[in-house]
């Protein structure tokens, strides 16, 4: 358990400005909200350098909210996602109404507060110098980082996501979890590829100890982690 008293107290600091980070496309952002998880996690539309982008808020790292997003060309009041035989389908839809899709509703935002719209301006300037970087631990090969990200199954809590980007010529394949339950133990798990990984998720057979990348999510006995592609190296990560 967390241990009282000073940590309680750094739980109540200020928000910063927040962190936007651009995934993939909208596949990657609907299946960072919908796929493997109980309840999908809200999205929130907004306008930004005349662009359409849909975001969703993941973690809170030193203050800073940190959140994903991909450009659109419309919006609409949910996201539709589902895994198909040979990938995934991703849709925005008007209502919730296909009951083979799992839906997150868009939440359209008209202003942000200040903090926020300073974030998102450095965010899109790609200013990063003077944000606080999450601790990095290189771990052996991928059957190493599933153990980090699938460990929160044993709360009966989904898999945390596996991010995927550029890093020194290479890719950096990681996940981000905490030690304790507050944000400075946060740390980033992760190895390297010489190649980016295209599958969308990452199979785990716990009785074999083997992990490989795949499209599929069916096959029982099991477990399975999100892959979440990013455009660029993760703005809060250091990788030495």
């Amino acid at each position: 358990m967390p241990a009282s008293g000073p940590r309680e107290k750094e739980t109540f600091k200020s928000i910063r400005p927040p962190a936007f980070i651009p995934v993939g496309g909208l596949n990657d952002l609907g299946r960072l909200a919908c796929a493997l998880e109980r309840t999908p996690l809200p999205l929130f539309a907004l306008e930004a350098d005349g662009k359409k982008m849909i975001s969703t808020q993941l973690d809170l790292f030193a203050g800073t909210p940190i959140f994903y997003y991909a450009y659109t060309e419309e919006i609409k009041p949910f996201l539709g996602y589902r895994t198909t035989t040979n990938g995934e389908e991703v849709v925005l839809e008007e209502s919730p109404g296909n009951p083979a899709m799992v839906h997150a509703p868009i939440i359209e935002l008209v202003k942000l507060p200040q903090v926020f719209e300073k974030g998102l301006k450095e965010s899109l300037m790609e200013k990063r110098s003077h944000r606080q970087k999450f601790l990095s631990l290189k771990v052996k090969d991928l059957v190493s980082l599933v153990k980090v990200a699938s460990y929160k199954i044993l709360f009966e809590e989904p898999p945390l996501p596996i991010f995927v980007f550029p890093s020194a010529g290479k890719w950096a394949v990681g996940s981000f979890t905490r030690i304790e339950d507050y944000e400075e133990a946060s740390i980033f798990f992760y190895y390297e590829e010489n190649q980016k990984p295209e599958q969308n998720f990452v199979k785990y057979s716990m009785t074999k100890a083997d992990a490989l990348f795949t499209n599929k999510t069916d096959e029982h006995g099991n477990l399975y982690v999100k892959l979440i592609r990013l455009t660029q190296s993760h703005p809060l990560v250091e990788i030495d």
